[in-house]
Protein backbone atom coordinates (compact mmCIF):
# COMPACT_ATOMS: atom_id res chain seq x y z
CA UNK A 1 0.00 0.00 0.00
CA UNK A 2 2.80 2.42 0.92
CA UNK A 3 4.64 1.63 -2.32
CA UNK A 4 1.52 2.33 -4.35
CA UNK A 5 1.00 5.63 -2.55
CA UNK A 6 4.65 6.64 -3.05
CA UNK A 7 4.45 5.69 -6.75
CA UNK A 8 1.33 7.80 -7.19
CA UNK A 9 2.94 10.77 -5.45
CA UNK A 10 6.02 10.44 -7.71
CA UNK A 11 3.88 10.40 -10.87
CA UNK A 12 1.90 13.44 -9.77
CA UNK A 13 5.14 15.28 -8.97
CA UNK A 14 6.61 14.51 -12.41
CA UNK A 15 3.47 15.63 -14.22
CA UNK A 16 3.40 18.77 -12.09
CA UNK A 17 7.00 19.60 -12.97
CA UNK A 18 6.30 19.23 -16.70
CA UNK A 19 3.27 21.51 -16.43
CA UNK A 20 5.29 24.06 -14.43
CA UNK A 21 7.90 24.21 -17.21
CA UNK A 22 5.16 24.84 -19.81
CA UNK A 23 3.67 27.57 -17.62
CA UNK A 24 7.12 29.14 -17.14
CA UNK A 25 7.64 29.23 -20.91
CA UNK A 26 4.22 30.80 -21.41
CA UNK A 27 4.88 33.44 -18.76
CA UNK A 28 8.29 34.17 -20.28
CA UNK A 29 6.58 34.43 -23.72
CA UNK A 30 8.64 31.70 -25.38
CA UNK A 31 7.73 31.24 -29.06
CA UNK A 32 10.19 28.48 -29.93
CA UNK A 33 12.20 26.34 -27.57
CA UNK A 34 13.96 23.16 -28.50
CA UNK A 35 17.00 21.01 -28.80
CA UNK A 36 19.09 21.52 -31.89
CA UNK A 37 19.76 18.60 -34.24
CA UNK A 38 22.73 18.41 -36.60
CA UNK A 39 22.36 18.60 -40.38
CA UNK A 40 22.27 15.17 -42.07
CA UNK A 41 23.02 16.76 -45.52
CA UNK A 42 20.79 17.22 -48.56
CA UNK A 43 17.91 18.41 -46.35
CA UNK A 44 17.03 22.08 -46.95
CA UNK A 45 14.81 23.90 -44.47
CA UNK A 46 12.62 26.20 -46.50
CA UNK A 47 14.86 28.48 -48.52
CA UNK A 48 17.95 27.67 -46.40
CA UNK A 49 20.05 25.09 -48.19
CA UNK A 50 21.48 22.18 -46.28
CA UNK A 51 25.04 21.61 -45.21
CA UNK A 52 27.43 20.18 -47.79
CA UNK A 53 28.68 17.39 -45.52
CA UNK A 54 27.25 15.44 -42.57
CA UNK A 55 27.65 17.15 -39.17
CA UNK A 56 27.23 15.99 -35.59
CA UNK A 57 26.41 17.84 -32.41
CA UNK A 58 27.25 16.89 -28.82
CA UNK A 59 24.50 19.17 -27.49
CA UNK A 60 22.57 22.24 -28.47
CA UNK A 61 19.45 24.23 -27.72
CA UNK A 62 17.72 27.36 -28.94
CA UNK A 63 14.95 29.66 -27.74
CA UNK A 64 13.06 32.62 -29.19
CA UNK A 65 10.90 34.85 -27.00
CA UNK A 66 8.09 37.10 -28.21
CA UNK A 67 10.23 40.17 -27.46
CA UNK A 68 12.71 38.95 -30.11
CA UNK A 69 15.36 37.62 -27.71
CA UNK A 70 17.04 34.74 -29.53
CA UNK A 71 19.47 32.48 -27.70
CA UNK A 72 21.25 29.41 -28.98
CA UNK A 73 24.11 27.35 -27.69
CA UNK A 74 25.98 24.48 -29.31
CA UNK A 75 28.74 22.20 -28.06
CA UNK A 76 30.72 19.95 -30.36
CA UNK A 77 29.23 21.02 -33.71
CA UNK A 78 31.72 19.30 -36.01
CA UNK A 79 31.94 17.33 -39.23
CA UNK A 80 30.88 13.68 -39.06
CA UNK A 81 31.89 12.68 -42.56
CA UNK A 82 34.83 10.37 -43.31
CA UNK A 83 35.16 11.89 -46.80
CA UNK A 84 36.61 15.03 -45.15
CA UNK A 85 39.74 13.10 -44.10
CA UNK A 86 41.81 14.83 -41.43
CA UNK A 87 39.09 17.48 -40.98
CA UNK A 88 36.52 14.94 -39.78
CA UNK A 89 35.64 15.77 -36.15
CA UNK A 90 36.45 19.47 -36.64
CA UNK A 91 34.48 22.46 -37.99
CA UNK A 92 37.05 22.59 -40.86
CA UNK A 93 36.82 26.08 -42.39
CA UNK A 94 33.54 27.04 -40.72
CA UNK A 95 34.58 29.81 -38.34
CA UNK A 96 31.20 31.18 -37.29
CA UNK A 97 27.46 30.69 -37.19
CA UNK A 98 24.42 32.94 -37.48
CA UNK A 99 21.04 32.01 -35.99
CA UNK A 100 18.07 32.47 -38.30
CA UNK A 101 14.33 32.19 -37.72
CA UNK A 102 12.54 30.50 -40.60
CA UNK A 103 8.80 31.23 -40.85
CA UNK A 104 6.73 29.39 -43.44
CA UNK A 105 9.88 28.30 -45.27
CA UNK A 106 11.41 31.79 -45.53
CA UNK A 107 14.16 33.41 -43.43
CA UNK A 108 12.29 36.02 -41.40
CA UNK A 109 15.16 37.19 -39.19
CA UNK A 110 18.83 36.48 -38.69
CA UNK A 111 21.49 37.40 -36.14
CA UNK A 112 24.99 38.61 -36.75
CA UNK A 113 27.61 35.87 -37.03
CA UNK A 114 29.22 34.67 -33.79
CA UNK A 115 32.48 32.71 -33.60
CA UNK A 116 32.49 28.91 -33.76
CA UNK A 117 35.43 27.52 -31.77
CA UNK A 118 37.86 24.91 -33.09
CA UNK A 119 35.95 22.27 -31.08
CA UNK A 120 32.56 23.40 -32.43
CA UNK A 121 31.22 25.51 -29.54
CA UNK A 122 29.21 28.71 -30.07
CA UNK A 123 26.75 30.88 -28.19
CA UNK A 124 24.22 33.30 -29.70
CA UNK A 125 22.41 35.93 -27.65
CA UNK A 126 20.71 38.56 -29.80
CA UNK A 127 17.51 40.47 -30.52
CA UNK A 128 15.69 39.92 -33.79
CA UNK A 129 12.45 41.19 -35.28
CA UNK A 130 10.08 38.42 -36.27
CA UNK A 131 6.77 39.03 -38.07
CA UNK A 132 3.62 38.69 -35.95
CA UNK A 133 2.44 35.80 -38.11
CA UNK A 134 5.23 33.21 -38.11
CA UNK A 135 3.94 29.91 -39.50
CA UNK A 136 5.86 26.73 -38.61
CA UNK A 137 8.81 28.53 -36.95
CA UNK A 138 12.21 26.86 -36.95
CA UNK A 139 15.53 28.17 -35.61
CA UNK A 140 18.53 27.25 -37.76
CA UNK A 141 22.23 27.83 -37.20
CA UNK A 142 23.83 28.77 -40.50
CA UNK A 143 27.50 28.35 -41.32
CA UNK A 144 29.96 31.10 -42.17
CA UNK A 145 32.46 29.57 -44.53
CA UNK A 146 35.03 31.61 -46.46
CA UNK A 147 33.34 34.78 -45.20
CA UNK A 148 29.85 33.93 -46.46
CA UNK A 149 26.77 32.79 -44.54
CA UNK A 150 25.45 29.64 -46.16
CA UNK A 151 23.60 26.45 -45.37
CA UNK A 152 22.27 25.25 -42.03
CA UNK A 153 24.31 23.08 -39.65
CA UNK A 154 21.83 22.62 -36.78
CA UNK A 155 18.12 23.29 -36.32
CA UNK A 156 15.19 22.92 -33.95
CA UNK A 157 12.42 20.48 -34.95
CA UNK A 158 11.62 20.44 -38.65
Amino acid sequence: MNRLLLSMIAVVALVGCAQMEKMHDKLMSVVIKGDLKACPTKTPIGDVRSCGKVWKLASGSARLKTDGTLTAEVKGLVLDDASTGKYNGTPDGVDGVAAAVVCGGKVAAQTEVVPLSKVGDASVNAKVTVPGECMSPVIVLRERYEGKVGGWLAATGR
